[in-house]
């Protein structure tokens, strides 16, 4: 899946040279958020390396880059010639969009009221998200693409709501309300499939398991979900039976995802 560009100053080229057998099965994905950065080089096969840095306060796209560069000039595991390279927002500022109503002439109509948007904004929209007939509006920050750009020339990018779509398209057979909870240091993704439909999909802020619970009883609550019958599961590093144990007072069926590591490489390494 290739982001189609609504406002960008990019054009198409060829990826830089590969310069080594080795390097030729080697991929990277960045995963970009306010709070960090996340770097992760695969192969067909298995995530080989990562690399994580955190930020201290949230950060603009200009500490963002900045962040970015220190990366490429510090960590040995970067200096190298990757395949393909794919960047993946992971931020606040998109919204998804029924595919049957969506018109490009107004994708910035349909983010101006979920954030401040600026003239230079590169508006993108990630469409064909698996069998949902949904597509996601965000903002592509233009320091961050051109500098990958420069680098690498040819790349992809999406918006990490976006992979979590296309990955749960496949469950739209299923009858049974499904909730997932896709959840982050400081905030969580959650979205809702009923009657083989998505009903509901946003990123919601937590500071602590209270929040998580809060944010998601109102809206599985506002779209009729019964707790009893509703099938949960939630995506994290690590199980944390605080959550669990409160999630389960509310939710009769509630369930972690084991393999992690598969669902990462499946998010991320496209």
């Amino acid at each position: 899946m290739k982001s189609q560009l609504v406002v960008t100053g990019l054009d198409s080229m060829h990826s830089k040279t590969i310069t080594s057998p080795s390097d030729a099965i080697k991929k990277l994905s960045v995963l970009i958020h306010q709070d960090g950065l996340s770097f992760y080089i695969y192969n067909s096969s298995e995530i080989i390396a990562t690399l994580h840095r955190s930020f201290k306060h949230p950060a603009n796209p200009v500490e963002i880059l900045q962040s970015i560069e220190i990366c490429f000039e510090e960590e040995a595991v970067l200096d190298t010639a990757f395949a393909k390279a794919t960047l993946i927002y992971h931020h606040h500022i998109f919204t998804s969009v029924p595919a049957a109503i969506y018109n490009e002439d107004h994708a910035v109509d349909y983010l101006k009221y979920n954030a401040r948007i600026l003239e230079t904004d590169v508006l993108s929209v990630d469409q064909n998200l698996g069998q949902l007939p949904v597509n996601t509006v965000y903002i592509a920050y233009e320091n961050i693409n051109n500098y990958f750009f420069d680098k690498y020339g040819s790349y992809d990018y999406f918006h990490y709501s976006s992979r979590i779509l296309e990955i749960h398209s496949d469950d739209t057979a299923t009858i049974q309300p499904q909730v997932f909870l896709d959840i982050k240091n400081s905030h969580f993704y959650l979205t809702i499939l009923k009657k083989g439909k998505l009903v509901a999909h946003n990123l919601f802020p937590h500071d602590a398991i209270e929040d998580i619970l809060y944010y998601t009883l109102f809206t599985t609550h506002h779209n009729e979900l019964d707790p009893e019958t509703m099938k949960m599961i939630v995506y994290s590093e690590e199980k944390n039976e605080s959550l669990y144990d409160l999630l389960y007072t509310y939710v009769r069926h509630v369930s972690f995802k084991t393999d992690y590591t598969n669902y990462i490489k499946q998010l991320l390494c496209v």
